[in-house]
């Protein structure tokens, strides 16, 4: 235990070169930034507090959007860095000749990179309902489906992760994982306007999956949110599509020799 602790220690000391709280914070920003242009917004101000406007859902299905637009780029620029970094200097030969087996590399790496992903997240999620209590919404906060939905996210993006971190891996060209992650925000913008059935097969689009409202007709020119179910599908899928990659991915690499 003591030297995997040890080793988790070695690679987060790697990370110091790779600017990681930098971009980090560029996203939250973006995506804060996207959450502050609904709250500021007119109209929703105008309905704040108001039965039936679901102020704190209408927030959280802007930063759902945002998740969709810029997460997928996000995590391809960190898993690239982090496994980029190995690739200076054919630093996997040097690993493996200091005692770390293939299963530690791959298991440590994705670790390390994926606990501070799940701050990030966290630390988001906090600032959206500052966000929310500083603008003057009174009303409680959705507590239960605010924690589904966060949990939600993070489970998307471990599979999203997984993926990502496997042609990290296996590629030494990082082009390949962020032309996929520039894509994959596409496929996810493209999904959202497609019918459940068909964008349920693009995971990059399961953020928007999370969406808590929609708008409905109730009169001529007149119009109303409906509350949507909280659909589970998005972080059931994603935990099985992560762990089947993550567990192949580490099989396969475990026969490469870097």
């Amino acid at each position: 235990m003591a030297n995997k602790m040890k080793k988790i220690l070695v690679e987060n000391k790697k990370h110091q070169r790779l600017y990681l709280p930098i971009i980090f914070l560029l996203f939250l920003f973006i995506d804060m930034g996207v959450v502050l242009m609904t709250a500021l917004n007119s109209n929703f101000q105008n309905t704040i507090n108001q039965p039936g406007s679901y102020p704190w859902l209408q927030l959280i299905n802007s930063y759902l959007m945002a998740k969709v637009i810029f997460t997928p780029t996000l995590l391809a620029v960190v898993i690239s860095r982090v496994v980029d970094i190995e690739n200076i200097g054919d630093m996997w030969k040097t690993l493996k000749t200091s005692g770390w087996s293939m299963e530690e590399i791959f298991n440590i790496k994705f670790l390390v990179i994926f606990f501070k992903y799940i701050i990030f997240q966290i630390l988001e999620g906090v600032l959206l309902v500052f966000i929310g209590r500083k603008i003057g919404i009174t009303i409680p906060i959705p507590l239960g489906r605010l924690i589904m939905t966060l949990l939600s996210i993070i489970a998307i993006s471990f599979a999203i992760m997984a993926i990502h971190y496997f042609l990290s891996m296996r590629y030494e060209n990082q082009l390949i994982g962020l032309a996929l992650g520039v894509c994959g925000s596409l496929s996810g913008i493209i999904g959202t306007f497609l019918p459940l059935s068909i964008s349920r097969f693009i995971p990059y689009s399961y953020y928007a999956h999370l969406i808590s409202t929609e708008f409905i007709q109730v009169g001529k020119e007149q119009w109303a949110l409906k509350l949507v179910p909280l659909r589970l599908y998005p972080l059931l899928v994603s935990i099985l599509l992560g762990s089947f990659v993550f567990f192949l991915s580490r099989r396969k690499l475990k026969r490469l020799d870097f």
